[in-house]
């Protein structure tokens, strides 16, 4: 556990890259005294990377952490790590620093089986930078585990729904509302009649949430100029594509006024396959306790590695509770629970070629 707090005081916000590279190294030099071949790159916008191949890399299994965290430096000094009744707190901690814990333990052995690591530095961010890297491992890999914390009572994530990301900008005519109301066309208001319309698109699970707007300079103008930042959260590719088409053609209601939409589908869901279903039913065979699945609203990396049609399960990582909120614990005794499960997956992997590979699972 002194491994744990090693990563916990070691403050890696997505924005410090030297402070990711900090966390990078302390987990590169066990990975590699376990006998990972260690490699170093970075993203398109300069985020660190790191991986660690183990075994022939015939047919690797996958595993993705991120050393990043939403905390901003100096967090450590009003909560520290701390441990009472079994429970480690502080920045981090949970999400998910417990996890590349678990993946430093169950790798440790000296028999370590055909295994690729990949830790990024900007998953807290969407990976904007790290994602193609991440497609590529993905490619060549048999399968995808991802260490991020578990569900409650340490369900694994086996879904997880897709992310839109967009921008609607207004432009109307700015002119004076008491001399010249009529000759100005009011983008505040044309905002308001698009954001009704975005509303109306939510259907059943698959959500549209307008998160911010702005617009106008005073009350004393007509405003020129609105915008909204919104997104889609969904099920299924096909509702993915469905708002997404819908998004990018709304209309005016004042045809003096002009609407545009950008931004897209920023990561496609994790959809539960027969694939998954199979990590699963391994998953609870390796495990000593009745394990339990869920499925979630949030994304991660498991998004980018499930696109790219590579059996993905998520949530991995020990049990706690408080992700990016003060609260932020996790159960110490769940961690190298967790650890030693890991291990016997892939060395359960190791002696099976039930499973498919990424070359027959892959979506056409």
């Amino acid at each position: 556990m002194s491994l744990l707090q090693q990563l916990v005081e070691i403050e890696s916000p997505s924005s410090d890259h030297a402070a990711c590279r900090a966390v990078q190294d302390v987990l590169g030099e066990l990975l590699s005294a376990s006998g990972g071949r260690i490699e170093r790159s970075v993203g398109s916008d300069g985020t660190p990377v790191m991986v660690a191949r183990f075994g022939a890399q015939r047919s690797p299994v996958l595993l993705l952490g991120h050393v990043d965290t939403v905390w901003p430096c100096g967090t450590l000094e009003e909560r520290p790590y701390a441990v009472s009744d079994g429970v480690a707190t502080g920045p981090g901690v949970y999400d998910m620093k417990a996890g590349l814990v678990q993946i430093v333990s169950a790798l440790s052995s000296s028999d370590s089986p055909d295994v690729t690591v990949l830790l990024n530095a900007d998953e807290e961010l969407g990976s904007p930078g790290s994602q193609d890297l991440i497609t590529a491992e993905a490619a060549r890999s048999r399968c995808a585990f991802v260490l991020e914390p578990c569900g409650p009572g340490g369900a694994l994530k086996t879904r997880r729904k897709g992310i839109g990301m967009y921008t609607l900008e207004v432009t109307g005519r700015a002119a004076h509302p008491g001399l010249d109301f009529a000759g100005g066309v009011n983008a505040v208001v044309e905002l308001a009649h698009q954001v009704t319309a975005l509303g109306r698109l939510t259907s059943g699970e698959t959500t549209v949430n307008v998160g911010r707007v702005d617009g106008g300079t005073g009350r004393n103008v007509v405003p020129a100029r609105a915008s909204a930042l919104f997104e889609s959260r969904f099920w299924t590719a096909e509702e993915g594509a469905r708002v997404d088409s819908a998004v990018h053609g709304l209309l005016p209601v004042d045809p003096r006024a002009s609407v545009r939409v950008t931004g897209g589908v920023h990561k496609a869901p994790m959809e539960r396959t027969p694939a998954v279903e199979a990590l699963v039913e391994l998953a609870a065979s390796c495990a000593d306790w009745e394990l339990t699945e869920m499925a979630v609203g949030g994304v991660s990396d498991g998004n980018v590695t499930a696109a790219a049609g590579v059996p993905t399960i998520d949530g991995l990582g020990a049990d706690g509770g408080g992700a990016h909120a003060v609260d932020e614990h996790v159960v110490l005794a769940d961690i190298p629970r967790r650890a030693a499960w890991l291990a016997e997956m892939l060395h359960r992997l190791e002696r099976t070629s039930e499973l498919p590979s990424a070359a027959t699972s892959a979506r056409p």
